[in-house]
């Protein structure tokens, strides 16, 4: 395998999707894999890949979600982004599977351009969380945020953060008391993108505060302000 080119996992039932995604791919420069199940993709060893894309309808005994909330509470897998492309496109699967950690979210039939411009955008995002200004660590009581590692403790426990949630919080923390709009956050969090769509900013906010335990009364939306990391009073 080579360790140059990002390593592409695909999980998907549909021999025709499989092979134009993976071509395609391939002839962008990334190493793709292929399977057709989650229990195929659970025997592997996932923490070699920069990207898992799977499907939700997935044949066997476990569903897309299901292998996403696997992948996602597994500390080994859970930075690893995932995207779900699937041809259930109502709002409810959508948010779910935006909830369970996915970091993107296509619909079939899909722009095979503008997938691969998502792709990129991912790896991009996943890639370039480099640590910015001069502060190599953020501080705030019990919680420490560590920009060259990506890590987060919190009392001491380790908490993984998708890169989504990493950059949010990092942007955040370094500007403490101070609210962001939702426009702001997707500049830092989703760079190069067009918002078309609000609410993954919200969706990714709500899992972060999931995520910070006591420190989630510090995670504050302002009406018409925006969101904000905010001391206690």
């Amino acid at each position: 395998m080579n360790t140059t080119n990002p390593n592409i996992l695909i999980v998907e039932k549909d021999a025709t999707i499989a092979s134009l995604l993976k071509e395609n791919l391939r002839s962008e420069g990334y190493d793709v894999e292929v399977v057709a199940d989650a229990e195929a993709a659970l025997r592997l060893n996932l923490d070699t890949y920069q990207l898992v894309i799977t499907e939700i309808e997935l044949p066997g005994k476990h569903s897309g979600f299901d292998f996403l909330n696997i992948v996602k509470e597994d500390p080994m897998t859970a930075h690893i982004p995932v995207m779900i492309c699937s041809q259930l496109d109502s709002e409810t699967d959508i948010i779910e599977g935006l909830n369970a950690g996915a970091d993107d979210y296509v619909v079939k039939p899909f722009s095979l351009r503008e997938m691969i411009a998502r792709i990129r955008s991912i790896l991009r995002r996943h890639r370039n969380m480099r640590p910015a200004m001069n502060s190599r660590v953020i501080e705030y009581r019990t919680l420490i945020l560590n920009v060259d590692s990506h890590g987060l403790l919190i009392d001491g426990e380790t908490v993984s953060l998708s890169p989504t949630e990493f950059s949010i919080l990092k942007l955040l923390l370094r500007s403490r008391n101070r609210l962001f709009k939702r426009e702001e956050i997707f500049a830092e969090a989703w760079p190069g993108e067009e918002l078309t769509n609000p609410r993954l900013v919200d969706v990714n906010i709500s899992r972060l505060r999931k995520k910070l335990s006591g420190y989630s009364k510090n995670l504050v939306n302002r009406s018409g302000l925006g969101y904000g990391f905010v001391d206690e009073q």
